[in-house]
């Protein structure tokens, strides 16, 4: 009977080793599958975020020659709107009345003194004077 037992000692030692080893190769292989997996999945997400910052780079410089084409248009506008304002001016006559009422219209406006001083051709000393006066109609 004991050489029966040491016959099967060996098989019986090995038999859960064995199942060990197949559990552990079977888990190895689940691993290995998964961390490809995961692998593929790192790659595809890299490759959209690089196709979302070529695009967000697109969009910057749209973004930034629209500010760009809306300054030209803005300053083109002020540009215009001087020249109107001196023909309005020169239609109005030199006798300096009509400056007078031009200037109050613009300070009125929100223009500033020197966009008025230059606009209506009265020295600063004149914008201040009516500047002055328009304040003190807004307060009374």
């Amino acid at each position: 009977m004991i050489e029966l037992l040491h016959q099967f000692l060996p098989f019986a030692i090995l038999a859960p080793l064995g199942l060990a080893a197949v559990w552990a190769a079977r888990v190895t292989k689940r691993q290995s599958t998964e961390i490809q997996n995961l692998h593929t999945a790192l790659e595809t997400q890299s490759h959209r975020i690089g196709i979302l910052e070529r695009d967000l780079g697109a969009v910057l410089s749209c973004s930034r020659q629209i500010g760009s084409r809306i300054n030209d248009q803005d300053r083109g506008r002020e540009t215009l709107q001087k020249q109107i304002d001196r023909l309005r001016l020169q239609a109005h006559g030199e006798d300096g009345g009509a400056s007078v009422d031009h200037a109050m219209k613009l300070l009125n406006a929100g223009h500033a003194l020197e966009e008025v001083v230059e606009v209506c051709e009265l020295t600063s000393g004149e914008a201040e004077i009516l500047h002055s006066l328009e304040r003190f109609r807004s307060a009374a």
